[in-house]
């Protein structure tokens, strides 16, 4: 895959994506756009990934939208946000396994709604993320206006954004943003750690589970009931199930591959 501003890395079941704009902070401009598009879209359809990463490359996760790009096909950011940024933000939504962002330095604007779109985040100690748009003028997109309520409540989430303040890592853990933080030096090994862990479990549960609980936000809970019933019922005696309970009585791990 021909890509100018993202390094994409297939092994052991892992698929690894990095921003590659370090000198710009990751900043994202049509290429990056494009680029990441084709990425998401193709590990949300390779079934050997099991579990894909997203990070940034040098000193930061990404500080959002390269303010600095004068040539672009856009029509307006109405069009950039639903051509451009959306069809990403639904391959990561919607693919069939856990993404982990991995969040170092700054996650800004756009690049933090994409650290909110993953399925889980690990932090480093001097990682933020950051809803800076009330600083040029303009209001929170890429969905970051649903994600900051539902983590910290309306009234926290309003106060960060209109003052753009820094969510620290430590604050992200409180708030249930980070699910994990490490040292700086720890992030990229521990990332990895954590991937591998869950790549050996069973990509039916990891799968359905991510689909089951995205829907829940926007379900009540007799839809959610049915919908694990659904699940459970097509679910129950398959492969994987069978395996894992013939591993729980050996009392040994189960081996999905």
């Amino acid at each position: 895959m021909d890509l100018e501003t993202i390094q994409y890395i297939k092994e052991n079941n892992l698929a690894t994506i990095v921003l590659n704009r370090p000198n710009l902070l990751n900043a994202f401009n049509e290429q990056l756009i494009w680029d990441f598009q084709r990425v998401t879209n193709d590990a949300k359809n390779d079934e050997t990934i099991k579990v894909v990463i997203l990070k940034g490359s040098g000193r930061g996760f990404s500080s959002g939208a390269d303010l600095g790009e004068r040539d672009s096909s856009w029509e307006g950011s109405k069009d950039a946000l639903l051509r451009g940024y959306k069809p990403f933000f639904e391959n990561i939504i919607n693919m069939p396994k856990p993404v982990i962002g991995s969040i170092s330095g700054p996650a800004a604007g756009v690049g933090a709604a994409i650290a909110l779109s993953c399925d889980l985040r690990i932090m480093s100690e001097d990682s933020y993320i950051i809803s800076v748009f009330s600083n040029i003028a303009l209001v929170p997109d890429g969905g970051l206006s649903w994600y900051l309520p539902k983590y910290m409540g309306f009234s926290k989430a309003y106060e960060y954004a209109i003052e753009a303040k820094k969510i620290s890592a430590e604050e992200c853990y409180k708030f249930g943003i980070a699910n994990k933080i490490v040292s700086n030096d720890d992030l990229e090994s521990k990332t990895y750690e954590w991937a591998s862990k869950l790549a050996k479990r069973s990509s039916q549960s990891l799968n359905h589970t991510k689909i089951l609980m995205r829907k829940s936000l926007s379900e009540g809970y007799w839809d959610t009931f049915h919908n694990e019933a659904d699940i459970q019922n097509e679910l129950t005696t398959s492969d994987q199930n069978r395996e894992a309970v013939k591993a729980f009585f050996e009392k040994r791990e189960p081996n999905f591959d």
